[in-house]
């Protein structure tokens, strides 16, 4: 007895990108891409599979993502590896293994898929699509506002930045952290009783976490807690004045927001999240921040860095719709001894920016018009015995039911002119 064979499934959290989802990728990557190139970003492609020390060192072994989310596994060759969860950490490691510190610019992009076993959810998916640009150097307020600007000006571009705010606020140095996590700590000590299960797990391990809490109990006491801006010492307050003037001067619309940290020991002074307006915890859909000693906790040097990343799903749920009806056209002989004719026409023929060219090489010629008709092809180019001897193409247009020939050598200049018209 034959064994009925299982219908096989995507693997949970991860999707077939097709139609118009897939054209909305494609959109935002092209803007992503023209924005950076246009503004001196380089593009690298990190490989999706990293050691783990990489991401073990950079976001801590009490991290969500490397406690929980990773997805890891040792090599034949024994050797720990995991699927790549963000981007940052990756490309301070291609920065370092390239030495890149020699090159006069250190300003990269990238575009590409993430991974992290977590529950998905709209616009959060187990393998999900990023895009980040990475400013290594020296610190510089410039350096900060340059890539807020350009994070501002994509979601110009696409659309949706009037739909969103802008959430700012400063880590300020880490001895200004420092004092702050421990008056934090303190204070949530006090108010242990209160606190959800996650949040006294986070209290051990780090307490500036808790700040993310979408829990009401927590949020409650979060509003009575410390606020970081009242432990900065001069230097990480001229800086974060530096970024707000900076911001106000570029007309860049911004809110300060106290709560808004970063959990990940290698942040530092700016920190700033891109929200809808939605009341849901999964409203951030671009966030960033300055990252002073990642690249030295990987191995490298004292560089420092600042960047952002995005992610495409939950972009792509802000945007309208954006592709473009294609128009079609079928092309076909009148008999098959006419088809490698046909081919050699559609050889020849350049691709014309919103045409679909579909050709039918089976049926009878009735059963092929009425193919054409139902793909909802605007016309036929019909290649017929009698005309074709003269090198002349019948062109049926299948909306007004017209008919007009037209020569072999003027297909292109015709069909654009046809397009034209559309």
């Amino acid at each position: 007895k034959s064994k009925v064979l299982q219908k096989i499934n995507s693997v949970k959290g991860m999707k077939d990108l097709f139609g118009e989802e897939l054209f909305k990728h494609q959109y935002l990557s092209q803007i992503f891409r023209k924005l950076c190139i246009f503004y001196n970003y380089e593009e690298i492609a990190t490989p999706l599979v990293e050691h783990i020390q990489i991401f073990n060192r950079s976001l801590g072994e009490t991290s969500d993502i490397v406690s929980k989310e990773m997805y890891n596994f040792t090599d034949q060759g024994d050797d720990h590896l995991v699927l790549r969860p963000e981007g940052t950490a990756a490309l301070a490691r291609a920065y370092i293994s390239n030495n890149f510190k020699q090159k006069l610019i250190n300003k990269y992009f990238y575009i590409g898929s993430m991974f992290r076993r977590e529950r998905p959810q709209s616009g959060r998916l187990r393998q999900f699509n990023q895009f980040g640009l990475e400013f290594f150097g020296v610190r510089n307020i410039m350096s900060d506002l340059e890539v807020i600007l350009v994070a501002d000006k994509f979601l110009s571009e696409v659309g949706i930045r009037d739909n969103i705010r802008l959430e700012l606020n400063s880590l300020g140095n880490k001895e200004s952290r420092e004092k702050y996590v421990k008056s934090l700590t303190e204070f949530f000590i006090k108010k242990k009783n209160h606190l959800s299960e996650e949040s006294l797990r986070r209290l051990d391990k780090n307490p500036l976490r808790i700040l993310d809490s979408k829990n009401s109990e927590d949020l409650q006491i979060i509003k009575e807690c410390p606020k970081i801006n009242s432990f900065f010492d001069k230097e990480s307050r001229d800086f974060f004045d530096g970024i707000t003037t900076g911001l106000n001067q570029l007309g860049i619309k911004f809110e300060l927001n106290p709560s808004l940290v970063r959990g990940l020991d290698y942040y530092n002074h700016t920190a700033f999240e891109y929200k809808t307006f939605e009341e849901k915890s999964q409203n951030t859909i671009l966030a960033g921040g300055r990252y002073d000693s990642l690249v030295k906790m990987l191995g490298g040097d004292e560089s420092t860095g600042v960047g952002w990343a995005a992610g495409i799903e939950r972009i792509a749920l802000n945007l309208v719709s954006k592709s473009k009806e294609k128009l079609k056209i079928s092309i076909f002989s009148n008999s098959p001894h006419f088809d490698f004719d046909v081919m050699n026409i559609i050889k020849n023929l350049k691709p014309i920016e919103n045409l679909q060219i579909n050709f039918m090489n089976s049926g009878n010629f009735k059963k092929k018009l009425s193919r054409a008709n139902k793909l909802d092809s605007f016309a036929c180019i019909i290649l017929a015995e009698d005309e074709w001897k003269q090198k002349q193409l019948i062109w049926k247009d299948l909306i007004n039911n017209s008919q007009e020939t037209f020569h072999l050598e003027k297909i292109e200049e015709f069909l654009n002119y046809k397009l034209y018209k559309k």
